[in-house]
């Protein structure tokens, strides 16, 4: 079996566990408890609440159904919290899942819906003993509803327990629509007990919900104006401006395909998933910087021009990048490019230093060619336990040099202007990111 069919098997196992059904037969535990995502929830009529993930430590925290006494919390709650009365909050679970994208022209979509339920057992044998409860899973017919810009907003699905709902709000020259699939099952006024078994029977597991553009044309959804974002969000959507989004997710995640050919179809996620492509750590086709980057060649002398030659190579690629920044045709986003190239002048300023320190300061050149020796020997010692051959001479990768280089002088130097800044290696599992701050070490 190959990595990919292997993958896809353990992604598959996964869903299965998290979301259903896990092919285990009737559940001797409720399906509630099984299966965590992935279930829209029955209304709880007169009920509103907030997601305990955004409820304060002062606040206790959790899922509270009951009021707070926030003098009981403990010392660090101060006397105007002391003061104030216990707040009732309550966690309402999710009973929809959706999403919008954006179209133009004359639209005809083609929504298709499904979920499973579970029936709970008596909890009585055929002699009327006493049995422990069984949950059994059954599959809803899953309902595909055409619609046009003409036809109602929602429809209703499965004897009415649930609704497809379609909302149309006019965008520029086509439309933003909002796909939703609802739970329209309510919890009566019951007891406690009660009402748990009336949740799990009216909970619809396995939600899902897809939406395929038979006519119009769908277009990439339309981005935040940059003016309402952080510094940090506007250049995180310059340096991912190539990456188009057809959707948006309300309760879950939203995936879709976009073919050539065929009809684009979107779709509700609660378990998302992507392929993270292979990153390279080694110079880019055509960069050769000789041997600097062996250990062996830096613990036997410092080498500065070396160094610095390997420097120059990171300036040339700046350079590039400020080039290409200053084509850019938005203001927010020429303003996010400058921001990112002036770090990168700032790394290779600091990189310089750290050359220029290993020319004046004989101390901080004996503590660099050891560093490099002793990589070299953990190195050479680590290669038979791992079953490698010693075929080649150990070195840096170009990311680890440049790091060492950054870092080196603010990390010696107390007076530094950069000694208190924490430089963190951005890098994925597996790159070399420990052997880097071990040179450092």
């Amino acid at each position: 079996m190959d990595y990919v069919q292997a993958r896809t098997r353990l992604i598959d196992w996964v869903r299965q566990q998290l979301i259903g059904p896990a092919r285990e037969g009737p559940l001797g535990i409720s399906p509630l408890t099984r299966y965590p995502t992935g279930v829209l929830y029955p209304v709880e009529p007169n009920e509103s609440g907030t997601d305990p993930a955004v409820i304060s430590s002062t606040e206790g925290g959790g899922l509270l159904d009951e009021d707070v006494d926030l003098a009981g919390i403990g010392d660090e709650v101060d006397d105007r919290a002391r003061a104030q009365p216990g707040r009732r909050r309550r966690y309402v679970p999710p009973s929809s899942v959706g999403f919008s994208f954006f179209i133009c022209g004359e639209m005809q979509l083609s929504i298709t819906a499904s979920a499973a339920t579970y029936r709970a057992s008596d909890g009585r044998g055929s002699t009327g003993q006493f049995q422990p409860i069984r949950f059994e899973r059954v599959a809803l017919e899953e309902r595909t509803w055409p619609w046009s810009r003409l036809d109602r907003s929602e429809t209703l699905i499965w004897q009415g327990r649930a609704g497809i709902d379609v909302r149309m709000r006019p965008h520029r020259e086509g439309a933003i629509v909002t796909v939703t699939l609802v739970n329209r099952g309510e919890l009566g006024d019951v007891s406690p007990r009660r009402r748990q078994a009336e949740r799990v029977g009216k909970s619809l597991f396995e939600a899902r919900i897809e939406c395929a553009i038979e006519g119009g044309e769908l277009v990439e959804y339309p981005r935040v104006d940059p003016s309402l974002l952080t510094e940090e969000e506007q250049e995180l959507e310059l340096q991912y401006r190539d990456r188009r989004i057809y959707a948006v997710g309300h309760g879950a995640a939203v995936d879709w395909v976009v073919p050539a050919s065929g009809l684009p179809r979107i779709s509700s996620e609660f378990m998302p998933r992507v392929e993270v492509p292979i990153t390279t750590n080694e110079f880019a086709e055509g960069d050769d910087y000789g041997e600097v980057l062996e250990f062996r060649r830096l613990a036997d002398a410092t080498r500065p021009a070396e160094l610095e030659r390997f420097v120059a190579g990171y300036e040339t690629w700046v350079v590039e990048q400020q080039r290409a920044a200053a084509g850019l045709g938005h203001a927010a986003e020429t303003a996010a490019a400058g921001r990112i190239c002036g770090r990168m002048v700032t790394a290779l300023g600091r990189m310089a230093g750290s050359v220029q320190m290993l020319r004046d300061d004989p101390l901080a050149a004996e503590a660099f060619r050891l560093a490099n020796r002793a990589m070299r020997e953990q190195m050479r010692r680590a290669e038979p336990a791992s079953g490698k051959e010693a075929d080649t001479e150990p070195r840096w990768r170009p990311f680890q040099l440049a790091f060492l280089l950054t870092v080196m002088e603010s990390a010696i130097r107390e007076e530094d202007e950069f000694r208190d800044v924490l430089d963190l290696i951005w890098f994925p599992t597996g790159g070399g990111k420990t052997e880097a701050y071990l040179g450092l070490i």
